[in-house]
This record gives C-alpha cells, sequence and structure tokens, in this order.
C-alpha cells in the first residue's frame, strides 16, 4: 500500500522538478537509474531497491512525478503568459519567480504518483496477467501530459503529419536500426561470453535507459543529441526477454532490432501528431515506450 509520506515526498519531487526543468531533472533520474543497475548487478540488492524505486523512479526523480511536474509547470507558466513556449522542458522554471508554477508541479507530481500506484500497479503489472505489463513511469507521463494539455488548453493533435519524410525519415530508421543492434548486440555478446544472465539481464534496461538519459546534457548544451532512452531501452526488453523464452542469441538480437526501431517510428509519429505545438509537451518516447513494453510482455511473458 502507497503511505502518506510517500505521496508528501512526491509533491516535493514534482516541486523540486519543475524548479530545475524536466530535462534537467530526467538525466538526473538516468544518473540514479546507472547507479542502482550497476548495485544489482553486483549483488547489492538493498542499494538497488534503494537507488532504483526511491531515488530514480521514485518520489526524487521517477519521471511519472518530477518530469510530469516540469512539464504540467512549464504549460501552466505559459498560459499564465510568464513562459513563451509551454513545450520547454528545459528551462528552470524557479528562474520565473511565481511560486504557483512550481506549485502546480507537486501537485501533477501527486498525481503521478497516485496513478502510477493506485491505477498503473493494479492494472498493467503483472496482477491481471503476465502478458499485460507496462512501463510505469512511461504510461503515467504520457497521460499525465495528455491531461495537462486538456486542463490548460491547446489543440491535442497539432500537427498535419503523420512522420517525418525524406532525410529526416532515413536518419531515425538508420538510428533505430544502429542503436537497436549495439543495445542487443552487447547483451547476446555478453550472455555468450559467460556473464550471468539473471543478474546481468535484469537490470540491463534500467541501465542502458540511464546512459541515454544521461546523454542528454548534450542537448541541454545546445548539441543536436538525438535522445534514444525510448530506442535503447526497448531494444533491451526485447533482447532480455526474447532470450529468456527461446534461449536463442541470434533471435535475441534479432527482435531487439526489430522493437528497437519500431520504438523509434512510434515516436517520430507522436512527434508530428500531438507534440509540434507550444501550448504544452506531451513525451514522444514515454509514448512508444509504455506501448511497446506492452508488445514486448505480450509476446514475451516473464
Amino acid at each position: 500500500m502507497i503511505s502518506i509520506l510517500y505521496v508528501i515526498a512526491a509533491f516535493g519531487g514534482g516541486v523540486f522538478a519543475a524548479a530545475i526543468g524536466g530535462v534537467p531533472a530526467f538525466i538526473l533520474t538516468g544518473v540514479f537509474s546507472i547507479l542502482g543497475s550497476a548495485a544489482g548487478m553486483c549483488g547489492a540488492g538493498e542499494a538497488s531497491d534503494l537507488l532504483l524505486n526511491y531515488f530514480a523512479f521514485g518520489p526524487f526523480f521517477g519521471p511519472h512525478i518530477a518530469f510530469a511536474g516540469a512539464v504540467a509547470g512549464s504549460a501552466f507558466a505559459r498560459k499564465k503568459g510568464i513562459l513563451e513556449n509551454g513545450a520547454d522542458i528545459t528551462t528552470p522554471l524557479a528562474g520565473l519567480n511565481d511560486a504557483s508554477v512550481l506549485l502546480v508541479g507537486g501537485v501533477f507530481g501527486v498525481i503521478g504518483c497516485l496513478f502510477k500506484e493506485l491505477v498503473v500497479a493494479n492494472l498493467f503489472a503483472g496482477t491481471i496477467s503476465n502478458r499485460l505489463i507496462t512501463d510505469a513511469p512511461g504510461i503515467t507521463v504520457f497521460l499525465s501530459a495528455i491531461l495537462v494539455r486538456l486542463v490548460f488548453g491547446g489543440k491535442l493533435r497539432t500537427g498535419t503529419e503523420t512522420i517525418s519524410k525524406g532525410k529526416a525519415l532515413s536518419a531515425t530508421i538508420v538510428i533505430g536500426i544502429g542503436y537497436s543492434i549495439m543495445v542487443g548486440g552487447l547483451f547476446v555478446a555478453a550472455v555468450s561470453a559467460g556473464f550471468p544472465v539473471e543478474a546481468f539481464g535484469g537490470c540491463y534496461p534500467q541501465m542502458i535507459f540511464g546512459i541515454a538519459a544521461i546523454g542528454l546534457v548534450f542537448a541541454t548544451m545546445g548539441h543536436a543529441y538525438y535522445g534514444c532512452h525510448h530506442i535503447v531501452i526497448i531494444a533491451a526488453e526485447a533482447a532480455v526477454q526474447s532470450y529468456a523464452s527461446t534461449g536463442n542469441l541470434y533471435f535475441a538480437l534479432f527482435m531487439s532490432v526489430v522493437f528497437g526501431t519500431v520504438s523509434a517510428l512510434i515516436c517520430d509519429m507522436e512527434g508530428k501528431l500531438i507534440n509540434s505545438g507550444e501550448d504544452s509537451h506531451i513525451d514522444g518516447p514515454a509514448c512508444a515506450i509504455f506501448i511497446l513494453t506492452f508488445v514486448v510482455n505480450a509476446c514475451f511473458p516473464v
């Protein structure tokens, strides 16, 4: 059962993330995701649980709390006319000197916390079926952003195109394939070299996710960094779970590439359809992650 203290902490997490900005908060998610995954791979179960479930994916930096709160704060700031672009998830909102913006971040941090713990945990976490499981932060971030758009104004569909075209589409496909080969290839190479799949595979998706999230620091510096956490975590999940189901390393690598590339395309489509305006940010990676986590678990239940 969720405790009132956990919910109170989630309010603080939403305020904190809105204050420092959604992307900076997400980068810190990546830091603790790597630390927790490394602890798990080394057999430090309690440390891994604390770092992953309370820091990386808990009240402190859990995307469903922190990132979702920052998204809400930015949209509300635009509605008030103190932020030009409501889809700006990089700017630290503490600089606006408006307490109400930060409070909105806290409120949506609580909403995200409650939705994950009361809805997702009871419906989509294996409680009904081991084939009906999704990524709890991913689905919460996405649905929270939909709620933000509806509450603070703006059209749900913002774009006229369905998917990128030409060079942009070909680049997305190559990145999806290439990054997935890297992620799936590392997993199958490590397993074939004798690393224990129980310890390694269980933490591998979170480790890969954390590395990609930290890479967003380059985006905050103004570089054209391609956000890829939706590709690599799905590629890792597909590799780990398909190998667990079949025991075939080549099939695991193939599934990694298929699912990772599809994730890249779903994110691209979401960006064209509903995340192309300035009212608020509706996260394409979160959309792709929660959809394909459903599919991976339906195909290769654990």
